[in-house]
């Protein structure tokens, strides 16, 4: 029986070649139970997750086909429930992208020109733990207490 724990499935979606080959080897490099996928464009990227099971999407802004927030808002129709984890980033730095990322259902919107390597296997693992707990705890909120007999 294998002990080991299942891959932590990440995508990544951005169009710049050399940026994703930076980031998939900065990812697993930061922890050997990332598998990375690719895709450079947000339908390819939609198309992945909507046939496998991803744990996390890192997101470019910046997409040949749609904006990373199109691809965002198809990931997370509620960013009051999300299921997912997203990621946003970018080199743009202005505060109002990151906050309208922020609004809908982005877990955290990061600079690629000031994020070191390791800090964004750090913020995956995060993200999905956090996705996690709202999991668990809108599951255990929809449970029904039982009562029991003095």
């Amino acid at each position: 029986m294998d002990s080991h724990p299942p891959p932590i499935r990440v995508l990544l979606i951005d169009p710049n070649k050399e940026d994703r080959e930076y980031w998939t080897e900065r990812l697993t490099i930061s922890s050997p139970t990332f598998s990375v996928l690719e895709a450079e464009t947000g339908a390819a990227g939609l198309a992945i997750c909507q046939s496998q099971r991803i744990d996390c999407v890192v997101l470019e802004l910046t997409l040949p086909d749609m904006s990373g927030f199109q691809v965002l808002t198809r990931l997370i129709p509620s960013a009051y429930r999300q299921e997912l984890p997203v990621i946003l980033f970018s080199r743009r730095a202005l505060p109002v992208t990151r906050r309208i990322a922020m609004t809908n259902g982005a877990w955290a919107y990061l600079l690629k020109d000031t994020l070191p390597g390791h800090e964004l296997g750090m913020a995956v693992e995060r993200a999905i733990a956090a996705v996690a707990f709202q999991k668990r705890h809108r599951w255990q909120a929809s449970v029904p207490k039982r009562h029991e007999r003095p």
